[in-house]
């Protein structure tokens, strides 16, 4: 699998980061990209979250997922409730999502596991129009891809 190759769009009007990554997922890898888009200046720390982990293959430990939180709970502490939707499609993604969701530290950040694109859609904010959002994932996902 080649490196990790990650996209993101703000959509700053529905308070809404999309990320999707293909390759593989590894610990400095991923935490690089988050820097990067905090750097963009539609970012805000109190965004929800809908993160497409379809097309990589997880390297990264258990030990890796604690080093995250640790780097998460030091740099993001939001002021207000907000969600995190980890998309996936494999055995290896469902198991490194739900490891992930289960050592979630930040009493303000939720973290659900889902299969389906609209139904994280639906859980991250039901009034969203899941037509547009899917148009725009699917360039984001077309993006990431290449």
């Amino acid at each position: 699998m080649t490196l990790l190759k990650s996209n993101y769009i703000i959509l700053k009007d529905l308070n809404l980061l999309i990320e999707c990554h293909s390759g593989s997922l590894d610990l400095k890898s991923y935490i690089d990209f988050v820097k990067r888009t905090t750097l963009d200046p539609l970012f805000s720390i109190n965004m929800n979250y809908f993160i497409d982990l379809c097309n990589v293959v997880v390297t990264a430990s258990i030990d890796d997922i604690k080093k995250y939180n640790n780097f998460s709970e030091d740099n993001f502490q939001c002021d207000k409730k907000r969600r995190v939707a980890l998309l996936t499609s494999s055995p290896n993604q469902m198991v490194f999502a739900t490891l992930f969701k289960n050592s979630n530290t930040q009493k303000l950040k939720e973290v659900e596991v889902f299969s389906t694109k609209e139904s994280a859609l639906n859980w991250i904010n039901s009034r969203l129009n899941k037509e547009e959002i899917l148009n725009i994932f699917s360039g984001i996902q077309e993006y990431s891809a290449k």
